[in-house]
């Protein structure tokens, strides 16, 4: 009894941090309460028991696990003590309430430029089918069409305003807008117009001599001149009204007279007989109608038009006869197509439309993205260039932001091309005459008729006819 008792007393000397329970090697009659159990004491500084092992005697490599331990590493964890600290109060902020989420304003792109066409005369069909076309156009943000005739005599069922609310329909960004001459609407289509399309009316047929169709469109034509120098004095005009080649000097002198005439902003169709010419030569070679083009010059109709068959390929030119008989059948197309359907009245009107809408297309993006596009039409000559008896000649004409930006005159031509030429300038010549005796007898003032007759009518002399192109026949 007393060596367990000696053995227990040995044990409580021993390092403090520890639970120590010892239990008899053997149970006898001398010391049947062999297990002892003694409650470690407890350090102030740390009430946690330490479970630091003292095995093993503390060497060099302690030391040196421990200084790396100094220097911020948890290599040396298990072999240090560690003393708990009191834990820190914790202090609890009051979180402020979030703000109420808010949309964020998407910003808006900014609005792609546009161009504002008036088409007037569009209750025909032809109209009707150029104001299709032109709604698909991404350069023209708004479409305004003017209704030229009375609805109940109008070659067309369909009302205006029903066509309108019809292209409504397509899915593009262009607004379309009816206007008619039964409301006095004319000078409120053209308000504030960039490009201006004067087509015919029902009033004319195929088969009718020029000097009747022009005695029939030329009131119109005058009450639209008049119209576009009060309202759009910087639109860019494009004549289509037949014949072209009388309607745009009736048109310059109008502008002229009220002083907001301007020549880079004043052009006649040749659209439609330069289609038909590059159609023509193009089934002939059999080519891609697409990339072959037949330049017209001299007028735009009748024995005045000349389409140059020997410029629509390069280094390849037709046969005599056989130009003369494609020239022949450009000049007789609309009557030939007249023909076909019956009645002598409009009948090429898809063909007519789908050129008219090509040509806007073309004078749009260039007047909106400044670009050169090159196109034919019936201009005034520059006496650097091209001197005849006709002041307004088709040729060749370069565009931009400004309107026409160059005239290219007259390319080279082959000796029928150069006769024909000839020829129609002089057929020019006449119905420039005709227009003159008709402007001033009807709508000419007596006080400004000499000024008139001096400054626009008169026929400029053939000085340089050596510097100009016709130097190339």
């Amino acid at each position: 009894m007393q060596e367990c008792v000696s053995k227990v007393r040995s044990n409580i000397f021993k390092p403090l941090g520890h639970s120590i329970r010892h239990y008899a090697k053997k149970a006898g009659d001398d010391c049947r309460m062999a297990v002892v159990d003694l409650p470690a004491k407890v350090d102030p500084d740390c009430p946690q028991p330490c479970m630091r092992s003292t095995k093993k005697k503390r060497g060099i490599l302690h030391k040196i696990k421990m200084k790396v331990v100094e220097g911020g590493t948890n290599f040396g964890t298990p072999f240090r003590r560690l003393l708990c600290k009191p834990p820190e109060p914790v202090v609890v902020q009051e979180k402020e309430p979030a703000p109420a989420p808010q949309k964020k304003a998407l910003a808006l792109p900014a609005p792609r430029p546009g161009l504002q066409v008036a088409v007037l005369g569009a209750d025909t069909a032809v109209g009707q089918y150029v104001a299709l076309l032109l709604k698909q156009c991404p350069c023209i943000k708004k479409l305004r069409l003017y209704d030229a005739s009375c609805p109940t005599k109008s070659e067309c069922n369909r009302n205006l305003c029903q066509v309108v609310h019809d292209l409504q329909h397509i899915n593009t960004n262009c607004l379309v807008q009816a206007f008619s001459c039964a409301d006095c609407q004319l000078q409120l289509c053209l308000q504030n117009s960039d490009i201006v399309l004067m087509l015919e009316t029902s009033l004319t047929k195929v088969d009718m001599p020029h000097y009747q169709r022009f005695a029939c469109q030329a009131p119109i034509v005058k009450e639209y001149s008049d119209a576009i120098a009060s309202e759009c004095p910087k639109a860019f005009v494009i004549v289509c009204t037949t014949p072209i080649d009388c309607m745009v000097p009736l048109v310059a002198e109008t502008l002229k007279e009220t002083g907001w005439y301007d020549p880079r902003r004043l052009l006649g169709s040749v659209a439609v007989p330069e289609m038909r010419a590059s159609t023509l030569a193009a089934r002939a070679l059999s080519l891609e109608p697409w990339y072959t083009r037949v330049p017209c010059v001299g007028g735009t109709e009748g024995e005045a038009l000349v389409p140059l068959f020997s410029r629509a390929v390069e280094y390849f030119d037709f046969a005599k006869h056989n130009a003369e008989m494609m020239t022949a059948a450009v000049r007789n197309a609309p009557v030939a197509v007249a023909r076909n359907v019956g009645p002598c009245s409009k009948a090429a009107d898809l063909s007519e439309a789908h050129a008219l809408a090509g040509l806007v297309n073309k004078v749009s993006h260039a007047l909106l993205c400044k670009d050169v596009p090159r196109v034919r039409g019936f201009v005034e000559t520059d006496a650097t260039q091209v001197i005849s008896p006709a002041r307004f000649i088709a040729s060749t004409v370069d565009l931009g932001g400004g309107g026409i930006k160059k005239l290219l005159g007259l390319p080279k031509m082959n000796a029928l091309e150069t006769t024909l030429v000839n020829v129609g300038l002089n057929s020019l010549c006449e119905r420039h005459i005709m227009v003159q005796n008709w402007y001033l007898t009807h709508h000419c003032p007596s006080k400004k008729s000499d000024a008139f007759r001096s400054q626009f009518f008169t026929v400029r002399p053939d000085e340089r006819f050596n510097e100009c192109a016709h130097a190339n026949f």
